[in-house]
């Protein structure tokens, strides 16, 4: 833990700082240009938009399908989901924090038709509630509900409240047929990965969708081991997530390999895709 960390824990914290952002533009060579609004925190490094990122999406993704993107920070995995499914899909984008959904919001108001992003400005949670999220800094840039963790463990020292409720409800009362498209969900939750999978357990058990989800540093074997199962159980293989190929699936990955590294991505991969393949 660093000494400011320790400060901040102890009380001796900035105010709550607000940053703005940029448009950056991006020629790609299938798509054409693209934009996309990077946020000027100095923690927040400025994000790409690349066609060997959506190509990889497509491999999976077809125009008009939907995706669940939970955790969606700025928009940097939402907008290339979102442009790999075209202006006939859609991709919902869930985040709480107030800071970085103002700039999601203003990703999702550009490249219009090529792409349709509908941004919520909630946490995924069982029931509709108040939660407490904790981040590193005073621009609110990393963090999340670490739920049953020291907060000398995450040093997380600055708390906002945010909104939570349960997404499947949302969705299915909201948007029908927006969701019965379902083919992706991403979720990035700070530990509470298994917790977001589970208040949507409904949608993944009935449209089968391909699932990316973070292995949090801070989660224990159990823990790891219990998001492990909850593909398992279900039938889908799960895969080490590799941000750089030509596909997402990287290496096979088994319970035995829950403890492979500190922190790193899965991608699981629904049965029938699995004897498709």
């Amino acid at each position: 833990m660093k000494l400011k960390e320790v400060l901040y824990l102890l009380g001796l914290k900035q105010k709550t700082k607000t940053y703005g952002h940029r448009v950056d533009r991006f020629q790609l060579e299938k798509d054409g240009e693209v934009e996309f609004a990077n946020w000027e925190h100095p923690h927040c490094a400025p994000k790409s938009v690349t066609q060997e990122g959506i190509d990889a999406l497509r491999e999976f993704l077809k125009p008009g399908d939907s995706a669940i993107d939970i955790g969606a920070h700025i928009g940097d995995t939402t907008v290339p989901i979102a442009l790999a499914v075209g202006g006939k899909g859609c991709v919902f984008g869930f985040e709480p924090n107030p800071k970085v959904y103002q700039i999601l919001k203003v990703n999702a108001g550009l490249n219009l038709g090529q792409m349709r992003i509908i941004p919520l400005p909630y946490a995924a949670s069982e029931n509709s509630c108040k939660l407490t999220f904790t981040y590193s800094d005073s621009g609110l840039c990393n963090g999340g509900e670490h739920r049953g963790l020291s907060r000398w463990k995450h040093a997380h020292a600055f708390e906002i409240e945010v909104d939570g409720l349960n997404a499947e409800k949302l969705l299915r009362e909201q948007y029908p047929d927006e969701v019965k498209k379902l083919k992706y969900v991403k979720t990035d939750a700070e530990g509470g990965d298994l917790y977001v999978l589970q208040s949507i357990a409904g949608l993944i058990d009935e449209f089968r969708p391909f699932i990316r989800s973070e292995v949090y540093k801070h989660t224990t074997a159990e823990q790891r081991c219990d998001l492990f199962q909850f593909f398992l159980e279900r039938g889908y293989s799960v895969y080490e997530y590799e941000e750089a190929g030509p596909t997402l699936k990287g290496k096979a990955l088994s319970l035995e390999d829950v403890q492979q590294a500190a922190h790193y991505d899965i991608f699981a991969v629904p049965p029938q895709a699995v004897s498709a393949g």
